[in-house]
């Protein structure tokens, strides 16, 4: 079981209608990182340790995870997937280094 941490960006700007600058009558409809979220915690132990960012414990590889994400992604998202080793690692959020080691 290997720790992996994954951090994703959804580039909302690409999806605007580009009706910034003038009165329209219809909604938007902003993204959402469900589908992301749900695949990341299916793959293991999780935890949500910054905005948009996850450490997870599984035995899937970090090519695997990012194929498993990639259905979800769009033109201009981000997504970086690697693996964290747990005898050099350093965190100033609270528990995280517990949660890796642990």
């Amino acid at each position: 079981m290997e720790t992996y941490a994954i951090t994703f960006y959804l580039n909302e700007q690409s999806h605007s209608c580009g009706c910034d600058d003038h009165d329209h009558n219809h909604e938007h409809h902003h993204r959402d990182d469900y589908d992301i979220v749900s695949t990341i915690k299916s793959l293991g132990a999780w935890a949500n340790f910054m905005p948009d960012s996850y450490l997870v414990k599984t035995n899937t590889s970090a090519k695997d995870i990012s194929e498993k994400i990639k259905p979800f992604l769009q033109s201009g998202d981000l997504l970086f997937v690697t693996k964290v080793c747990k005898d050099d690692v350093a965190s100033l959020t609270p528990g995280v280094v517990e949660w890796i080691n642990s």
